[in-house]
């Protein structure tokens, strides 16, 4: 029998392969994963705003996701090669 470990709300920790794939080293938790996220979310929306070009395209959609998440994922930016 295999017991599962329940944990309070933000505080699942992440698995190996979410762990390989994050550039902070201090983030452990579902939580603190969410709330760097969203730091990273609103510097990406600010360097949207900025922009003044044609955003309808795959290059522009590439880069917000780099400006969205660049300081979060290495894969940032980049088109899914495998499900993660």
């Amino acid at each position: 029998m295999c017991l599962k470990q329940a944990y309070p709300s933000g505080a699942t920790p992440l698995d190996a392969d979410e762990l390989a794939s994050l550039i902070p080293g201090h983030i452990t938790t579902q939580g603190e994963l969410n709330e760097w996220e969203q730091l990273n979310i609103v510097q990406g929306e600010n360097w949207a705003r900025k922009q003044r070009k044609e955003i309808l395209n795959e290059l522009f959609v590439r880069q917000l996701h780099k400006q969205m998440f660049g300081e979060t994922w290495r894969w940032a930016g980049e088109l899914p090669h495998s499900e993660r």
